[in-house]
């Protein structure tokens, strides 16, 4: 196993431990026997437990900016519908969380009050996602795909914070997760903004 395949392997059994044990209840020796490494082998590649999970975090926030830049096909019927587009990112972020439940675990539950350390990259993800969303809705004002008159700052925050919260709920909480409908989830969710949630018009 050359270098980066241990440096990978070792992530990923730390991750599945702060996972499930939380921060604080895994040790650098759970990590080192999960992984079948000797403890100098573990400081070869990290500095110390912080480093462990910082690295998991960026690995994490990068895999998930990946996730969000891709983009339906130009001649797709998901590329020429606006409310369709937003259903195609939400539906991809869904998935990311869906099909890595650490992952979700690790960001939206076990990361929270960590403290200076973690918490500024904590909010890089909030900051990031909000700052998506607003990217979004931008260009829909331009395509004439949204209303011009949305308060941009508000919805990209209504977005952002349901987003982060329905990704918890169904990825951390909920205990039957191989029987969400990921595609009807995202409809729902899709729906919801775009078509309001009052029966009466003003």
């Amino acid at each position: 196993m050359d270098a980066a395949e241990r440096k990978k392997q070792i992530l990923n059994c730390a991750k599945r431990l702060f996972a499930s044990k939380g921060y604080y209840q895994t040790q650098i020796s759970d990590i080192q026997h999960a992984a079948g490494v000797a403890r100098g082998t573990i400081y070869q590649y990290f500095k110390n437990k912080d480093d462990i999970f910082a690295t998991i975090l960026d690995d994490l926030f990068a895999e998930w900016k990946t996730v969000l830049s891709k983009i339906p096909d130009n001649n797709s019927e998901d590329f020429k519908s606006g409310i369709k587009f937003f259903k195609y990112k939400i539906k991809n972020t869904f998935e990311f969380f869906a099909d890595d439940p650490d992952y979700c675990n690790i960001l939206l539950k076990i990361s929270l009050g960590l403290g200076e350390n973690f918490n500024s990259l904590v909010s890089r993800f909030d900051q990031q996602i909000v700052e998506l969303a607003a990217n979004y809705l931008k260009a829909g004002i331009k395509q004439n795909r949204i209303k011009p008159d949305i308060d941009l700052e508000l919805m990209s925050n209504i977005i952002g914070g349901s987003l982060t919260r329905m990704a918890y709920y169904y990825g951390v909480t909920k205990k039957n997760r191989a029987d969400i409908d990921i595609d009807l989830l995202s409809e729902r969710f899709v729906n919801t903004f775009a078509y309001g949630i009052f029966v009466e018009k003003t």
